[in-house]
C-alpha cells in the first residue's frame, strides 16, 4: 500500500520543477497574460485515488500574470493557503496521460474526464494557456506519474 510519506519527496520536487519550468517558458507566460488579474488565479489540482494510490494527491499553484508564484504539495488534510480561484480534479491515471500527452486537457475536461470547478468560460478563454501547463510537464521528472501502479482505464 503506497501511503503519502512515499509520494512526499518526489512530488515536493516535481512541484519545485514544475513551478520553474512555468517561469522559464515565454510561451506560457504570453498564453497565460492577464491570468489572475481582476479574479483569483490560484489553482488546486486534485489528483483522485487510481490504482494502487488510494488517496488524493493535492497541489496548489500560485499562478498570476504567466508566472509561477510557488506550488505546494499539501498534507493530508491540510488547507490550501488560500481560497483557489479553480480545482481541477481527475484520477492519477487522467492526470498521468496528461503529463505524457496521451489527452489533451481541452478535451479532457469537454469529456468529463477532468474536472473543472470555477469558471468554464474562464477556462476556455485562456485554453492556450491549459495547453501550455499540460505540455510543459514534459521538461519535468514525470517519476511522480509512472513510479506506481495506476491502473488501467
Amino acid at each position: 500500500m503506497v501511503s503519502f510519506e512515499d509520494i512526499k519527496e518526489i512530488g515536493q520536487k516535481w512541484t519545485k520543477e514544475y513551478c520553474k519550468v512555468l517561469n522559464e517558458s515565454p510561451e506560457y507566460e504570453e498564453a497565460a497574460k492577464g491570468w489572475g488579474i481582476d479574479f483569483e488565479g490560484s489553482m488546486l489540482f486534485i489528483m483522485l485515488p487510481s490504482g494502487e494510490i488510494n488517496f488524493e494527491i493535492v497541489s496548489f499553484l500560485d499562478l498570476k500574470d504567466g508566472k509561477c508564484l510557488g506550488i505546494k504539495l499539501l498534507e493530508p488534510g491540510e488547507d490550501p493557503p488560500q481560497e483557489p480561484g479553480m480545482i481541477l480534479k481527475a484520477p492519477m491515471l487522467i492526470w498521468k496521460k496528461l503529463a505524457f500527452k496521451e489527452m489533451n486537457p481541452v478535451q479532457a475536461l469537454m469529456s468529463g474526464d477532468l474536472q473543472l470547478e470555477g469558471d468554464m468560460s474562464l477556462a476556455m478563454k485562456y485554453s492556450q494557456a491549459a495547453m501550455m501547463l499540460a505540455d510543459l510537464t514534459e521538461k519535468t521528472d514525470r517519476s511522480l506519474f509512472t513510479k506506481f501502479d495506476l491502473g488501467d482505464d
